[in-house]
């Protein structure tokens, strides 16, 4: 038997042209899965940078708001930050003390919220290191932080639910 007939078909099975198209198709789409899913690595374009978040809470306890400190470790609870901290803070802001009266009738029907006493709303400014390319922001390159991610962070004093509300680079 020979291994291509007179027809030009392999094995008289299929076509040699057609198992070249075959071939061409497959590295073309190994190439562009490749290039579509590859990390982005330390060499070439890609630096490590500067990455600032604010982290916004509603209704943290007064008790706690005191263990939670400029230049504390933030770490993310439930995902994993890769070899560190996602970031330290650098500013904590109090956005709603409680004690402030709100009124309690509204005149078009509608209630507002109220406010639980020893309660306080917190904005907290982080500043990690990590990948940006003007449209997703990785840190440590593995742990993404998203504007409306609500995650569950830490410190080593505290933990707190929180809201990222802001993303600068």
């Amino acid at each position: 038997m020979r291994i291509i007939d007179r027809d030009g078909r392999l094995f008289g099975k299929i076509s040699v042209i057609d198992l070249l198209v075959i071939a061409a198709v497959a590295v073309i789409a190994a190439a562009v899965y490749v290039k579509n899913n590859a990390t982005p690595t330390g060499s070439g374009t890609v630096r490590e940078q500067s990455i600032t978040f604010q982290i916004q809470t509603v209704g943290m306890e007064d008790y706690l708001t005191g263990a939670i400190r400029v230049g504390d470790k933030v770490y993310d609870a439930n995902y994993s930050s890769g070899s560190g901290p996602v970031g330290e803070i650098t500013q904590v802001q109090v956005l709603n003390d409680p004690g402030i009266a709100l009124e309690e009738n509204m005149q078009d029907g509608t209630a507002p919220q109220i406010e639980v006493e020893g309660t306080v709303d917190l904005l907290i400014t982080v500043r990690g290191s990590g990948v940006s390319d003007g449209r997703s922001y990785t840190i440590n390159r593995v742990y993404e932080v998203g504007v409306n991610s609500s995650r569950t962070y830490r410190t080593n004093r505290a933990s707190f639910n929180g809201v990222v509300v802001d993303i600068e680079d």
